[in-house]
């Protein structure tokens, strides 16, 4: 498997929960998440990692971040159609891993 190459500063979010209760990748992606939203408000690219392979890219829409009743954020996303082929089906590199669902890539 190819591994991750990162091009832009973007967020990775562990979708595997969400994926195992039937939700499609894009709605997992986009929400509900313990997060730093004015921090994540900056990152133009997420994508969506379910056992350590990139499953979707997604552009968050500008202005869309909500907050839900119990603290958590979401978003409303584009597919990321420019930059699919480039992430979605590579592998994860050990470095990027961890407990946190949520994880932040400035560079790589």
């Amino acid at each position: 498997m190819v591994r991750l190459t990162v091009n832009e500063p973007l967020i990775i979010f562990h979708v595997d929960k969400a994926i195992a209760e039937g939700r499609c990748t894009k709605n997992s992606v986009e929400g509900w998440w313990v997060i730093n939203h004015r921090r994540a408000s900056t990152y133009g690219l997420v994508l969506a990692k379910q056992s350590n392979v990139i499953i979707g890219a997604y552009r968050p829409i500008l202005g869309s971040w909500n907050q839900r009743w119990d603290g958590r954020w979401g978003f409303e996303s584009e597919i990321a159609n420019d930059v699919w082929h480039d992430y979605v089906g590579k592998e994860v590199p050990a470095e990027l891993r961890g407990q946190n669902p949520v994880r932040y890539v400035d560079h790589w």
